[in-house]
C-alpha cells in the first residue's frame, strides 16, 4: 500500500476510516472481475440495509440525569423533614424508551452470476465490523450458511483485527488476515490463506462454475488504488497510540510500533 504498512493499513480500523476504505474496495472489485469476466459470467453489487441495537454495557454504572419515583401513601413519621408533594400533576402517558437507537449500516458485497438466467455463482465478502460483533455477526453467519447449504461459491476475506475470526473447523487464531475460498462442490473443504500485518495482501482466486477455470484477483493493487485514492495518507494519525485491545501479537505489535516510530506516518 501507499501508507507506511505493507499490506492492510491497521490505522484504517481504529481511526474510523473503514466503513470508507471498505466500499471503495468492494467497488474495486466488482471493477476487476467486470474487466476480466468472460461473457458467460456478470459481476454485480449488492447491499441488505442491517439495523443494529448496541448491546448494554452492563460493566458500567450510571447515574441518572433526574430521578423519577411514585407518589403513594406514606407511612405515619416515614415522610419526616420531607416537603409536601406537589399538586396539579399533569397525567402522564406510558411510552417506550431507548437507551439508543437501532444504527444503521449498509452491507455491500460482490456477487458474480451467470449469463443470461443470472443465476448465483459466486459471492465475495468483504468482512466488515458488523459482521464480527453480536447480533450482525449471527446475521452474517445465517447468511453464510445459506450460501454453503446452495453450494454457492463463497470468498470471504477478513482484513479486520478486531472481532471475532470466522467459525472452522480448525480454529482461525485472531491477530491476523485471512480469506476463506470455499468452492459450493468441495465443500465442506475450503482453501484458507492467511497473513500478517507485516506482509502484502495477496492474489486470490474468484472461482467460477466448473469447468471454468478461477480468476486472480491482485488484492494488493486494488487496495493500493483505494488508499491513494481516499487519500488516507493524509487523515491517519499514524503517531496514535496503538490500542491495547488489540490482538496482535506481541511481536507484531512491537513491529508496528516501530514502523511509526521510523517517522513513517502521517
Amino acid at each position: 500500500m501507499a501508507g507506511p504498512f505493507p499490506g492492510v493499513d491497521p490505522y484504517l480500523e481504529i481511526e474510523g476510516s473503514w466503513r470508507d476504505f471498505h466500499n471503495r474496495l468492494i467497488a474495486e472489485i466488482g471493477n476487476e472481475l467486470g474487466a476480466k469476466l468472460s461473457d458467460s459470467y456478470v459481476a454485480r453489487l449488492d447491499e441488505r440495509i442491517e439495523l443494529v441495537t448496541p448491546a448494554p454495557e452492563s460493566s458500567q454504572w450510571y447515574l441518572p440525569d433526574v430521578l423519577v419515583g411514585r407518589y403513594g401513601e406514606v407511612a405515619p413519621g416515614a415522610g419526616a423533614g420531607l416537603a409536601e408533594a406537589p399538586v396539579g400533576l399533569i397525567e402522564p402517558k406510558l411510552v417506550e424508551v431507548l437507551d439508543r437507537d437501532p444504527e444503521e449500516f449498509r452491507i455491500t458485497w460482490v456477487e458474480v452470476r451467470s449469463v443470461p438466467d443470472l443465476e448465483l455463482v459466486t459471492v465475495i465478502e468483504v468482512l466488515s465490523p458488523i459482521n464480527k460483533f453480536r447480533q450482525g455477526r449471527q446475521a452474517y453467519l445465517d447468511k453464510r450458511d445459506q450460501l454453503h447449504a446452495s453450494r454457492v461459491n463463497l470468498v470471504e476475506i477478513d482484513l479486520l483485527l478486531g472481532g471475532a475470526p470466522l467459525p472452522m473447523k480448525q480454529r482461525i487464531e485472531p491477530g491476523a488476515y485471512y480469506a476463506i475460498v470455499a468452492r459450493g462442490s468441495r465443500l465442506p473443504v475450503a482453501g484458507l490463506y492467511q497473513w500478517t500485518v507485516r506482509d502484502p495482501l495477496p492474489r486470490l482466486p474468484i472461482p467460477l462454475r466448473e469447468p471454468d477455470p478461477d480468476l486472480l484477483i491482485d488484492l494488493a493493487s486494488l487496495a493500493n488504488r483505494v488508499y491513494d485514492l481516499g487519500r488516507y495518507a493524509r487523515t491517519l494519525r499514524h503517531k496514535a497510540s496503538w490500542p491495547e485491545t488489540s490482538p496482535l501479537s506481541d511481536e507484531d505489535r512491537a513491529w508496528v510500533e516501530s514502523v511509526i516510530g521510523r517517522g513513517k506516518g502521517a
